[in-house]
């Protein structure tokens, strides 16, 4: 790092605001401020703990958000949003998942994994991880990959049609 003559670095000037990558969608920059923290990573991705989330290129109002390793530039995934009044996952087992992690009722967001499934022959297909959502703490920053119970008849490759 280079200093003035008589001045010594601040511990500012060693965190960069942000990170520029080349991501699959071309390059990108994400602010480390926005940035979300996943203590105990992804299930297969133990090690990745700091992503972001974005639009997809030219693509603002999309119901899909691109969610960015932060330290591992080919490591992302589609998610989309849950909306929390569809029911399609019991709220008596998101408010579990809430407490479970500490996450404040105003303060809870959940995000899906989406996979992609294109067959040889045939159209291609879209489905999303109900039994593993991510439970996002907005507050903090802070997200878990939340396992629901077996009970809730939750599918790891919910069609959405």
């Amino acid at each position: 790092m280079e200093t003035t003559s008589g001045s010594t670095p601040t511990a500012t000037d060693a965190v960069p605001s942000a990170v520029k990558l080349t991501t699959l969608f071309g390059e990108r920059e994400f602010a480390w401020d926005k940035a979300i923290y996943f203590p105990a990573g992804l299930k297969g991705f133990p090690d990745h703990n700091v992503f972001a989330l974005a639009s997809f290129p030219g693509e603002e109002g999309n119901a899909f958000l691109l969610m960015q390793c932060l330290t591992e530039p080919e490591l992302a995934f589609i998610i989309a949003p849950y909306n929390l009044q569809s029911k399609t996952i019991q709220p008596d087992h998101l408010e579990q998942a809430f407490r479970i992690h500490g996450i404040g009722k105003d303060d809870g967001a959940v995000l899906l994994i989406v996979t992609l499934h294109k067959p040889d022959d045939g159209p291609a297909s879209m489905s999303v991880n109900l039994r593993a959502p991510i439970i996002l703490d907005t507050a903090r920053q802070a997200a878990f990959q939340h396992h629901l119970p077996e009970a809730g008849g939750y599918s790891f490759h919910h069609d959405l049609g």
